[in-house]
C-alpha cells in the first residue's frame, strides 16, 4: 500500500465527511486510505473565519467550547486518543481482520497541515462504508445485519477496546478480506480527562454496555447485557 512521501494536496478537495471537529479526505493517488484533519478553530466553534474568539459566560456550561477557547490545541485531542487506542490494540496481538477499528498508518504532511492516514472502510464500488445510522433510517434492520452487529459487539468486548463516542453514526459497514463487517470508524479511545476506562476493564465494560443500550434504543433494537447481543424490538 503506497504511503505519501511528499506533502498531499488536499486544500482543493471536498471533504468526504464533515464531523464536529474534524474533516475526512480521500485522495485519488491513495485509494486505500482516508486522511483525517482537524477543523480550524473558528469552524469547530461555528464562527466565521477571521472573527474574534472571546470567552463568554455561556462557555462555562459547555466544556468542549471552553477548552477549545482556552487551549486550541485540544482540537488534536481525539487524534492522540485514537492513536493510543490503536497502539494498545495492535500491541495486544489483535489480527487485522479482527480489529473493530480502522488501521492507523501514521501522520503525513499536507497543504492544510498534518493529517492522519487511516484505513478506508468501504463497500465494493463505493468510496465509504454505510453507517449504521443510515441503514437504520432506511427501515428495520435485517437479521443478517443484526448478526453482523453482534459480531462487532463481540469483538469490542473480547478485546476490551475503549469507545468514547459509540454511536450509530460512527459505526460503518464495510468489507475486509471479502467479508462484510461493522467497524467503529470514529469515536474510539478514552476521551475523558481522567482515563478511568483505560485503567479499568470492569469500568470500560460497564460503560460499553451502557453505550450499546443507548445506541440500540435509537435504531429500533434492544441490547441484552447478559448475552451481549442485539434483538429487534416489536412495534
Amino acid at each position: 500500500m503506497p504511503f505519501p512521501a511528499k506533502p498531499l494536496a488536499l486544500a482543493d478537495l471536498a471533504p468526504m465527511a464533515n464531523g464536529q471537529d474534524r474533516l475526512v479526505y480521500h485522495h485519488p493517488d491513495y485509494p486505500d486510505l482516508l486522511f483525517k484533519a482537524p477543523k480550524s478553530l473558528h469552524a469547530a466553534l461555528g464562527q466565521t473565519e477571521g472573527t474574534a474568539i472571546r470567552l463568554v459566560l455561556s462557555d462555562l456550561g459547555n466544556f468542549r467550547r471552553l477548552m477549545l477557547k482556552l487551549a486550541p490545541k485540544t482540537l488534536w485531542h481525539p487524534f492522540f486518543k485514537e492513536s493510543d487506542c490503536y497502539l494498545r490494540a495492535r500491541l495486544s496481538g489483535i489480527a487485522t481482520q479482527d480489529l473493530p477499528i480502522p488501521n492507523l498508518y501514521g501522520f503525513c504532511d499536507s497543504d492544510i497541515g498534518p493529517v492522519l492516514a487511516v484505513e478506508r472502510i468501504a463497500l465494493p464500488g463505493q468510496i465509504l462504508g454505510r453507517t449504521l445510522k443510515s441503514m437504520a433510517a432506511a427501515g428495520p434492520l435485517e437479521p443478517a445485519t443484526i448478526a453482523l452487529l453482534d459480531q462487532f459487539a463481540a469483538r469490542m468486548f473480547h478485546h476490551g477496546l475503549v469507545a468514547g463516542d459509540m454511536t450509530a453514526a460512527n459505526i460503518a459497514l464495510g468489507q475486509r478480506g471479502g467479508a462484510d463487517q461493522f467497524v467503529l470508524i470514529d469515536g474510539f479511545g478514552d476521551i475523558h480527562a481522567i482515563p478511568f476506562r483505560s485503567a479499568s476493564g470492569r469500568l470500560n465494560r460497564i460503560a460499553m454496555i451502557r453505550s450499546f443500550h443507548k445506541m440500540a434504543g435509537r435504531i429500533g433494537l434492544a441490547f441484552d447485557a447478559g448475552q451481549l447481543r442485539f434483538t429487534a424490538t416489536t412495534a
